[in-house]
């Protein structure tokens, strides 16, 4: 397997770390042939920010590299013509001693600063919806056909849709924003057509949807090593930067922040089936702290979870229990079906993702539109039937997606940072990663998931 290393930087050239994050400091982690290495370099904060002009020193840690190569994650694609995302160049590494775990130890989660504090939960999403202006921002996981069938659902069932695209293949949320310097992520990626669109001017004043139209949907994705882009890559600054940038464009727009999955084993799926099902509460939490970011500043606008990964465990859940009718076979026969490779998906696979976007955008059932060619008819009528049953459910709980942080440090600690660690191939760092998300006192670089949060500030326009 290859890895285009330009796609998977951890830190590159100037990345506003700092603001809107808690500033990285020194640690270490374990490589794939157990020795620990870190990476160190010197960072400027970007222009206009709060520290404009002065240096700092971080860790930029090759940990994501690694992380990728690991899981195959989003670097080996199909796909060609699509630009590298990021074109940083690493930092020299230098190794260090054994892996001590996270420089944030700090005090375990006794629910002292935050326990009673409710979420900032999200808007009511009313009837059904006939009409939507989407704007898709995320890698392969989220890559086409997955809009073109988004799009193909709404249309045969009457709806009136607009949309556009920025991927750009394993990228997290930092390279589609900063990029390496000065928010030039912002016009990296492919588009609906071409590449390189200004993201920013866009959403703010669209120039590909009709006369007068502005983008009311962001729907957006991390990359899907979400606990370690949390920690390493700034996942909630830069998810509240990007939907700044949408509600500066329309201030009725709503976010949804679409759950994506790790590498499954198709041979021994469980593992994989557990995970996803516990990893859905990060996604919300990293949800529910942008939410409260915004409450805090007295807006009203919110970001929604969209449980992607989730809705896909309870595909493969039917299927391996022979629900779903056009797919059967052996364990790993069935999961073809679904799977082109142990991550990516096939056209059933991205068109059933399709319609849970669909369900969840229009809060509308996808049953009688059209399915891929040559699908088989009764296989796309229990996809869609599959696919709204889980999202209108999911839903139409109370506060759906709302969590607080007291709740996210137990639960990411306790039931997610084990499953990550596990299927990562790296059980060993499970403990550092419980010390890090069950931490109710971090300093700068610690757990984000604190509220009131004295490390918090938005980052600066772009």
């Amino acid at each position: 397997m290859s890895i285009n290393s330009k796609g998977h930087e951890a830190l590159d050239r100037d990345v506003p770390h700092g603001f809107g994050i808690h500033l990285s400091k020194f640690s270490n982690r374990g490589d794939n042939a157990g020795n620990s290495v870190m990476l160190r370099g010197s960072r400027r904060n970007p222009p206009g920010s709060a520290g404009e002009g002065s240096s700092f020193m971080y860790a930029s840690r090759l940990w994501p590299r690694l992380l990728l190569a690991a899981t195959l994650g989003l670097a080996c694609v199909e796909q060609t013509g699509n630009p590298a995302s990021d074109a940083g160049t690493p930092d020299a590494g230098e190794t260090d001693g054994p892996d001590a775990g996270h420089g944030d130890a700090g005090s375990q989660d006794a629910g002292l600063p935050d326990s009673g504090t409710p979420d900032a939960g999200f808007p009511d999403a009313g009837p059904p919806h006939a009409r939507a202006r989407i704007f898709f921002s995320g890698h392969s996981l989220l890559d086409n056909p997955m809009p073109d069938y988004v799009d193909s659902i709404a249309r045969s069932l009457g709806k009136d849709i607009l949309w556009n695209q920025q991927n750009s293949i394993g990228s997290p949320l930092r390279v589609r924003t900063w990029g390496n310097t000065g928010w030039e992520g912002y016009r990296q990626g492919k588009n609906r057509e071409g590449y390189g669109m200004n993201v920013v001017q866009e959403l703010l004043s669209p120039r590909t949807l009709g006369p007068g139209d502005q983008y009311d949907t962001l729907l957006i994705t991390e990359r899907h090593d979400i606990l370690g882009t949390i920690e390493w890559e700034n996942t909630i600054g830069y998810l509240r930067h990007y939907h700044d940038r949408l509600i500066a464009g329309n201030p009725e727009g709503i976010t949804y922040f679409y759950h994506t999955w790790l590498d499954i084993d198709k041979a021994n799926p469980a593992r994989w089936i557990n995970y996803e099902k516990n990893a859905l509460a990060a996604w919300e939490c990293v949800s529910s702290k942008v939410n409260l970011t915004l409450q805090d500043a007295g807006r009203g606008d919110r970001v929604v979870t969209l449980p992607g990964g989730a809705a896909l465990v309870d595909l493969v859940e039917r299927v391996l229990a022979n629900q779903v009718p056009g797919i059967s076979g052996t364990t790993e026969q069935k999961l073809n079906m679904i799977f082109s490779d142990n991550v990516h998906l096939t056209a059933l696979g991205a068109y059933y993702l399709a319609a849970v976007h669909h369900a969840s955008v229009f809060r509308d059932s996808p049953a009688g539109a059209a399915g891929p060619p040559e699908a088989n008819a009764e296989t796309v009528r229990a996809l869609q039937t599959i696919a709204w049953n889980f999202v209108s459910a999911y839903y139409a709980q109370p506060g759906a997606g709302t969590r607080t942080m007291a709740d996210c440090r137990t639960r990411i600690s306790q039931d997610v940072c084990p499953g990550f660690w596990t299927i990562l191939g790296q059980p060993r760092n499970t403990a550092g990663c419980q010390n890090y998300f069950s931490n109710a006192n971090p300093g700068p670089g610690g757990n984000p998931f604190v509220w009131p949060d004295p490390n918090w500030q938005p980052l600066p326009s772009p």
